[in-house]
């Protein structure tokens, strides 16, 4: 596993590649990234074929800043604020469009999707009752292991605003994961 600093050292050298026009360099880029904003797009809007789209229109982002993706500091933080942006504006037009609440009903995952484990489908439909904020927190802590300082510059709020959103969402978690192991 890479230590900070040298993922920061690889993810410089792919930034200079693709500014140079090497597409291997994206899709290496890809290769590296598309986990981790897959699942903050899927946290945040819960459909899986919304964050597919949205998914590729993310790498199409950074591959439209040509020459000046030379210019970004970190590139998980970049990717990941440009899926939440890219996610909130789908969340807005679809309220717009039909009219919704604020938080789009989430796709509830069934057994029936090959790619869940049983274990994996109650955390999933867990999530998905959770404010979408204390979501991305817990996603982003979890899965990828950020910091709350991480958390907040790709969120836009300060590190204890995500630690506070961290720690509400697993009490909430707890809360829904209690409530449903005792129903069985």
């Amino acid at each position: 596993m890479m230590t900070g600093r040298q993922s920061e050292l690889a993810d410089r050298k792919l930034l200079q590649a693709l500014a140079a026009g090497e597409m291997d360099a994206l899709a290496a880029i890809y290769d590296a990234y598309c986990a981790p904003v897959y699942h903050l797009l899927r946290a945040r809007l819960g459909e899986r074929e919304q964050a597919e789209e949205l998914l590729a229109e993310v790498f199409l982002a950074l591959l439209d800043r040509g020459r000046r993706v030379n210019t970004i500091r970190d590139l998980r933080a970049y990717l990941l604020t440009i899926a939440r942006n890219k996610a909130r504006q789908a969340v807005r037009r679809r309220q717009r469009l039909a009219r919704e609440p604020a938080r789009p009903p989430a796709e509830a995952v069934t057994e029936s999707d090959p790619d869940r484990k049983p274990d994996t489908i109650v955390v999933q439909n867990a999530l998905a009752q959770l404010p979408v904020e204390q979501t991305e927190a817990v996603v982003l802590k979890i899965w990828y292991e950020m910091t709350f300082a991480e958390i907040g510059q790709i969120l836009d709020i300060s590190p204890n605003t995500a630690a506070s959103r961290y720690r509400y969402g697993l009490a909430k978690l707890r809360e829904i994961l209690g409530e449903s192991n005792d129903e069985r």
